[in-house]
């Protein structure tokens, strides 16, 4: 299991901590099992399985395909800023807490750490809602963003970069 996977949508992204981009989708997938038969559109099964299948398996990222129709971005927003508004109020989430988390079916994930302070997830979160509104600012020059870690976003130098 990496420490980093990559966020992308449409030609762009950043990389983002396992720890953090797994809490995130984590808390996506808990918010989503809580939704209404009459709030899930036909989109909503895809958008949580390739949510479920990203919490644990970080390695995978979150990988948006730039052909995916309008109704499933609005249903991955919705559920991004939904987990970020509930991680709001919590602080922080435990390892053991998170591996609790049966949403995810016999899936469990493991962290890195025994407790994850929830603001570099939810800065994760804000990244990404910014990402896939085509909004989020770029990265310094030869850098890319990297999100999800104590004390905010980060640049990391780019490998392999001609000027």
């Amino acid at each position: 299991m990496s420490k980093t996977c990559f966020v992308e949508f449409n030609g762009a992204g950043f990389w983002a901590f396992s720890d953090s981009l797994a809490v995130l989708l984590g808390q996506a997938v808990l918010t989503a099992e809580e939704m209404g038969a009459d709030r899930r559109s036909a989109a909503f099964k895809d958008v949580v399985d390739q949510l479920r299948a990203s919490a644990v398996v970080t390695d995978l990222g979150l990988i948006v395909d730039e052909d995916w129709p309008g109704d499933r971005l609005d249903v991955l927003m919705q559920l991004i800023e939904e987990a970020n508004r509930r991680l709001g109020e919590r602080g922080r989430v435990t390892a053991s807490e998170v591996a609790g988390w049966t949403t995810l079916g016999d899936d469990v994930i493991e962290l890195r750490r025994d407790t994850v302070d929830t603001a570099p997830v939810i800065e994760l979160g804000q990244g990404i809602v910014q990402l896939l509104r085509e909004s989020l600012p770029p990265a310094p020059e030869g850098t890319w963003w990297y999100y999800g870690l104590e004390g905010g976003r980060k640049t990391i130098v780019m490998r392999n970069v001609q000027s």
